[in-house]
C-alpha cells in the first residue's frame, strides 16, 4: 500500500484531517466496488446526519426516484440543455449497484440521512465548458462536440497522470486501470474492512494525480469552479445541520475541499457552536447559498433545460468503450460486487468464483455460437487455475481481471492471437462488458414520444431489457408485418435516435438494388436512444408527429433554397414519406409533383421526378403505395413534360454539353422503363427532339454526338447518315477541341458502335491520322476519357482493328517493346538519376536519399516502416500525411 513516509508533508497531514469530528471525506473512484464497500462501512459506524455528494445541484429533485424502490441500477441522471440553434446538448450522470454515489444514496436513506447533490448544476457546468478549454484535448469533458453526449464524472486527471504512470511503471503495471486492480480492488478481506486506511490511501493517490495541474489549468477547465461551489454547500450544512456530514467525491477534488479554509474553520466553529443533541431536521436536498452566478453558474436553469432519470446500460459505462470515467468492463465488476456482498463461502474466495463464472459464460456464449474451436471444459479449467497462480504470483487476494485475461490469453488462444480464434476476442469483451439495462420506476415518467417509441420497439420485437446491437433481416414483399417494422427503423435511423442501422437491402431512397427482397439492419436499444428521443420530445409526443414535423421542414427548405418547384426534390420527398411510414402526407405530396411538373423549368429534376416515381411504381407493394391511383397519374403526365424540355438542352452552357448528353442517356431509360408500366397508353416517340438536337447549330458537339449516337441505335438514322455527320465533325476545317467532344458524346451514348460499325472505326482512323502531333497530343486525355466506356475485351479488340487498319501485323510489339532496354538506355538512365540527386541536394533534399539507402540494412524486413530523419519536413495529421 501507500506508505505515508513516501508522501509529502502536506499529503500527509491532510489525511489526517479526512475524518471527523464534523465532516468525514470519502474520496472516491466512480464505479469502483472497493470504494463502495469502504463508503458501506464509513456510513454505518459514523452514522451521519448528512451525506453531501458530487453531483449536479439541480438534480436534487430527483433524489426521491433514485432511493425508489423499484429503480434498478444501471440507471442515469439525463441532463439536457437547448442550445441557441434549437439543438441540444446532453450529459449523463450514471450509476451502477458498485458506484460508491449509488451506496452513498441507498446506505444513506436507509438510516435517515439527508442527501444532497453539492456539485454545480449542468447549466452552469456546461457554460464553464464553452467558455474554456479543456485540461485534455483528446478526452476532453466539457468541452465537447453538441453531438456527443458525455458522462459528469469524467476521470481524465487520473488517466493522464505522470505520477501514476510512474507508479504503474515501476511496479511493472500495464496502465493506471491494472495499477488501481492491483492496490485497491485486490485487496485481501481484512484490509478491505479498514475504511479508514482505505480512503487514506485513495486519497494519496488523487493528491499525487493532482500534482501535475497547475491552479490556472484546473480554473480554466472548471475544475476549480466547481470545488468552489462545493466547498459552499459544505459550509452551509455545517452551519445549518447538527450532527456529522459524509462528504462523498471523486477523489481528485478531495483536496481542495479538505485544504479550503472555510470548510476547516467552519468544522472547528461548529464543534465548539452545536452540539449533537435535538431531533434531526426534515429531510431535504438543497440548502440555498448566496453566490455569484458568474463564478458559480448558479443562476436559474434555462427554460430548455430538464433532467430525467432513464435507464442506463453497461456498455455505455465501459470504459473501453471510450467513457470518460470509471472502470473497464463494467459486467466483471458486478460479479464481484455480487460475490463481494453475498453470504461469504468457507471453500472459495470471491474473486475465484468470479473467475470461474467469467470463464464458463465465455464458453456458452462460444458454444452458442456454434464455433468450430470452442472453448471447452478442459480449457475453463485450465484458465481458472492459470489465473489462480497468477494472482498469488503478484500477491493479489484473489484473480483480478487483468489476471484472468491473461490467463484467457494463455489458455484459450492455442495459435497466433489473430488465427483460429474465431471471434474469441470479441466474445471476452462481451461477457466481461455486458449487455444489462436498469429500470426505472413509472413515476419517474418519461415525455410522451420515449413511451411512444418504446410501445413500438416492443411491438416490433426490439429488446428493451439490453443494449446489445442484433441483426433483424426483414422479408419486405411478402411479410406485412416486416415492411411495418421496416418503416419503424427507417424512422428512428433518419431521426438519428441510435436505434438502427441500415446494412443491405434494396436502397429505396437511391433507387438501387430493388431486386432484391431482403432488408438487414442492426438494432440495439441503448440509453444514448432514449436520450435522443428526449431531446426530440420537443417537436411532438409520437413518432409520426415528430418525423412528420421533420418532413415540413424539408418541403420548406425546398423553398428557402430555391427549389420550390423542383418535381425531383418533391418526389424524393414522396419516397421518403414512405419509408418512414409518413402514408397520410402521400396524397399532398403527390398533388405537389403534379403541380411542379407543369412549372418546373429543369430537364434534370423532371428526369429524378420520373426516376423515383416509377421506382415507387416498381416497390408499391413494400413501400406501400399500391393504393394511390394519383401515382399511376403522374406517370402519365411526366412522360410529355420531360419531351418539352428536350430542345432547352441545346441552350444550356457551353461546357455543359457532357451532362446535357446523360440526361439524353436518363430520358431514353424513363421511356424503357415507362413502357410496360403505362402498357395502355402511347408514349411520344423520342426520335422527333433527337432530331432537333442533332440538326441545331446550338447544341454543344457532346450533345450532338450523343444525339446521333441514339438516332442511330434505335434505327430513326442509316449507316450513311451517321456516317455523314461524322465526316463533318472530323472533316476538313474541323475544329479539334469540337470533334473530341462529338466523339465522347457519341460514346458515352453508345461505345459498342466503333466495335459494330467498321466505316465509322475508319473514319474516325483516317481523321485522326491527319491531326498534327500538337493537336493529338493536347486533346489526348479527352480521347482517353471517351474510350474508357469500353471494357477491357473491347479496348484489346479495337487496337487489334486499329492495327490493321494502319497495317501493322504484330500487335504484341506494343505490349512487349517498352520493356526492352539497351546498354546505351541504361546507361543514360544512370546519368539522369545521378542529374536528379545533385538537384535534391541542392535543394536540401539530400537526407531523403540516405534514409532511402539505409532501408535495406536498418528497416528490418521488406515492408517494415521508418520515419524521415529530420523533423524539419512538413508533416501532415491525415491517414496519408
Amino acid at each position: 500500500m501507500i506508505a505515508p513516509a513516501v508522501l509529502p508533508e502536506a499529503v500527509a497531514e491532510a489525511t489526517r484531517r479526512l475524518f471527523g469530528p464534523r465532516l468525514w471525506f470519502a474520496p472516491v473512484r466512480h464505479h469502483s466496488p472497493a470504494c463502495a464497500l469502504a463508503l458501506r462501512a464509513l456510513i454505518a459506524e459514523v452514522k451521519p446526519a448528512v451525506v453531501l455528494i458530487e453531483g449536479p445541484e439541480d438534480c436534487n429533485r430527483l433524489i426521491p426516484l433514485l432511493i425508489d424502490p423499484a429503480t434498478r441500477p444501471p440507471v442515469a441522471i439525463l441532463c439536457q440543455q437547448q442550445t441557441e440553434d434549437d439543438g441540444s446538448r446532453s450529459a449523463f450522470f450514471p450509476f451502477c449497484d458498485y458506484s460508491p454515489e449509488w451506496i452513498a444514496l441507498q446506505d444513506g436513506h436507509a438510516i435517515g440521512a439527508e442527501l444532497a447533490f453539492i456539485d454545480l448544476a449542468w447549466d452552469g457546468r456546461q457554460r464553464l465548458g464553452r467558455a474554456a478549454p479543456a485540461a485534455d484535448d483528446d478526452e476532453a469533458d466539457e468541452g465537447h462536440d453538441d453531438s456527443e453526449a458525455i458522462t459528469l464524472m469524467a476521470e481524465r486527471h487520473l488517466a493522464h497522470s505522470r505520477y501514476l504512470a510512474r507508479l504503474a511503471e515501476r511496479d511493472g503495471c500495464r496502465d493506471h486501470q491494472e495499477l488501481w486492480d492491483r492496490w485497491f480492488e485486490l485487496r485481501p478481506a481484512d484490509d478491505r474492512q479498514d475504511w479508514r486506511g482505505f480512503f487514506a490511501d485513495v486519497y494519496a493517490w488523487c493528491a499525487m494525480a493532482r500534482l501535475d495541474y497547475e491552479p490556472a489549468v484546473l480554473e480554466a477547465e472548471g475544475s476549480a469552479p466547481r470545488e468552489r461551489r462545493m466547498r459552499e454547500r459544505i459550509d452551509a450544512w455545517l452551519a445549518r445541520v447538527d450532527g456529522p456530514i459524509v462528504v462523498v467525491t471523486g477523489g481528485f477534488h478531495t483536496p481542495a475541499l479538505i485544504d479550503a479554509p472555510a470548510v476547516v474553520q467552519g468544522t472547528r466553529a461548529a464543534e465548539g457552536a452545536k452540539g449533537s443533541k435535538g431531533a434531526r431536521a426534515a429531510k431535504v436536498t438543497q440548502v440555498p447559498v448566496a453566490t455569484d452566478g458568474a463564478a458559480t453558474g448558479s443562476r436559474a436553469a434555462s427554460p430548455g433545460a430538464g433532467q430525467w432519470l432513464i435507464r442506463y446500460g453497461y456498455e455505455r459505462l465501459d470504459a473501453l468503450n471510450g467513457y470518460a470515467a470509471g472502470m473497464p468492463s463494467p459486467m466483471y465488476y458486478q460479479r464481484c460486487w455480487q460475490a463481494l456482498t453475498a453470504t461469504p463461502s468457507p471453500t472459495q474466495e470471491p474473486l475465484t468464483r468470479v473467475a470461474f463464472d467469467c470463464l464458463t459464460a465465455i464458453a456458452a456464449v462460444q458454444r452458442q455460437r456454434g464455433t468450430a474451436d470452442a472453448v471447452s471444459t478442459a480449457d475453463v479449467i485450465a484458465a481458472a487455475g492459470q489465473a489462480v497462480r497468477l494472482a498469488r504470483l503478484r500477491g493479489h487476494a484473489g484473480p483480478g481481471r487483468h489476471d484472468l485475461l491473461d490467463a484467457m490469453q494463455s489458455c484459450f488462444i492455442k495459435g497466433a492471437i489473430d488465427h483460429g480464434t474465431h471471434g474469441l476476442p470479441a466474445d471476452i469483451v462481451e461477457v466481461m462488458r455486458g449487455h444489462a439495462i436498469g429500470d426505472v420506476p413509472a413515476s419517474a415518467g418519461s415525455p410522451p414520444l420515449v413511451e411512444d417509441a418504446r410501445r413500438l420497439a416492443r411491438r416490433h420485437g426490439v429488446r428493451l431489457d439490453d443494449s446489445e446491437v442484433r441483426t433483424s433481416r426483414l422479408d419486405l414483399y411478402r411479410k406485412a408485418s416486416h415492411r411495418e417494422r421496416s418503416r419503424f427503423f427507417h424512422a428512428m435511423a433518419w431521426l438519428d435516435t441510435g436505434l438502427a442501422r441500415w446494412q443491405s437491402g434494396p436502397d429505396f431512397a437511391a433507387g438501387a438494388r430493388l431486386e432484391l427482397l431482403f432488408e438487414e439492419w442492426r438494432v440495439g436499444w441503448s440509453p444514448l436512444v432514449e436520450a435522443r428521443l428526449i431531446a426530440l420530445a420537443a417537436e411532438g409526443s409520437s413518432l409520426d408527429e415528430v418525423a412528420l414535423r421533420r418532413l415540413l421542414r424539408e418541403e420548406k427548405a425546398l423553398a428557402e433554397a430555391g427549389e420550390a418547384r423542383s418535381a425531383g426534390r418533391v418526389a424524393s420527398l414522396i419516397v421518403r414519406a414512405c419509408l418512414i411510414g409518413l402514408h397520410a402526407r402521400l396524397p399532398a405530396l403527390l398533388a405537389r409533383v403534379a403541380e411542379h411538373l407543369n412549372e418546373d423549368a429543369s430537364l434534370a429534376s423532371v428526369l429524378d421526378c420520373g426516376h423515383r416515381l416509377v421506382m415507387l411504381w416498381q416497390a408499391r407493394e413494400p413501400l406501400g403505395v399500391q393504393d394511390h391511383p394519383a401515382l399511376a397519374d403522374l406517370l402519365r403526365r411526366v412522360w410529355p413534360a420531360a419531351l418539352y424540355l428536350v430542345p432547352g438542352l441545346a441552350h444550356g452552357p457551353a461546357d455543359a454539353d457532357l451532362d446535357a448528353a446523360d440526361q439524353l442517356l436518363s430520358l431514353r431509360e424513363l421511356s424503357r422503363l415507362l413502357a410496360p408500366v403505362l402498357a395502355d397508353t402511347a408514349l411520344a416517340p423520342l426520335s422527333e427532339p433527337l432530331m432537333r438536337l442533332a440538326e441545331d447549330p446550338a447544341a454543344g458537339p457532346g450533345l450532338c454526338g450523343a444525339a446521333c449516337a441514339l438516332l442511330f441505335v434505335d434505327g430513326h438514322w442509316s449507316e450513311d447518315a451517321l456516317l455523314a455527320r461524322i465526316r463533318e465533325r472530323f472533316g476538313l476545317g474541323a475544329i479539334p477541341a469540337e470533334a473530341v467532344r462529338f466523339l465522347q458524346g457519341l460514346m458515352r451514348a453508345a461505345p459498342e458502335l466503333l466495335r459494330h460499325v467498321p466505316a465509322l472505326l475508319g473514319v474516325v482512323n483516317r481523321i485522326l491520322a491527319g491531326w498534327d502531333e500538337a493537336d493529338f497530343i493536347a486533346h489526348l486525355p479527352d480521347l482517353r476519357d471517351a474510350f474508357t466506356a469500353l471494357k477491357p475485351q473491347e479496348t484489346a479488340d479495337l487496337s487489334d482493328a486499329l492495327l490493321a487498319l494502319n497495317g501493322a501485323t504484330d500487335g504484341a510489339a506494343l505490349l512487349t517493346d517498352h520493356h526492352l532496354a539497351s546498354a546505351a538506355d541504361l546507361l543514360a538512365g544512370t546519368r539522369l538519376a545521378e542529374a536528379m540527386t545533385e538537384l535534391m541536394q541542392a535543394d536540401g533534399l539530400a537526407a531523403w536519399f540516405e534514409m532511402d539507402e539505409g532501408r535495406a540494412s536498418a528497416a528490418g524486413p521488406p515492408g517494415a516502416l521508418s520515419e524521415p530523419p529530420s523533423s524539419s519536413m512538413p508533416r501532415t495529421g491525415g491517414p496519408h500525411g
